[in-house]
């Protein structure tokens, strides 16, 4: 079960590290205007039919890609939590223990 555990958190992690760099990398495009278009115009959530997906330009895309890269790395930052809560919650716990209470530590490594 902990060999399971562990490849789940290895691949939310190393997607949390994908999503991130892609959201990164169109966030700077975007900011830098570095990604040039006309035509038509991502509106966001609100404004989007999935029927004009193919006639978006490519700052469309790229605003595209980049607001749905930031709802999936939302979501798996939150599962990346609830897979570690118990070892957040032990390291927590041991940092606010008192000095005299030091020796009391628990190990966390294997939560």
């Amino acid at each position: 079960m902990k060999k399971i555990k562990f490849k789940i958190k290895l691949g939310i992690d190393i997607a949390m590290i994908v999503v991130f760099l892609v959201n990164m990398f169109t966030g700077f495009a975007m900011f830098f205007s570095l990604v040039a278009g006309g035509g038509r115009m991502y509106g966001g959530a609100g404004g989007f039919n999935v029927l004009n997906i193919t006639e978006l330009s490519a700052k469309a895309w790229c605003r595209f890609i980049h607001d749905w890269s930031g709802i999936i790395i939302v979501v798996l930052i939150l599962f990346h939590l609830i897979l570690n809560w118990n070892t957040l919650c032990c390291y927590l716990r041991n940092s606010f223990k008192s000095s005299r209470n030091k020796k009391e530590e628990v190990s966390c490594e294997n939560i």
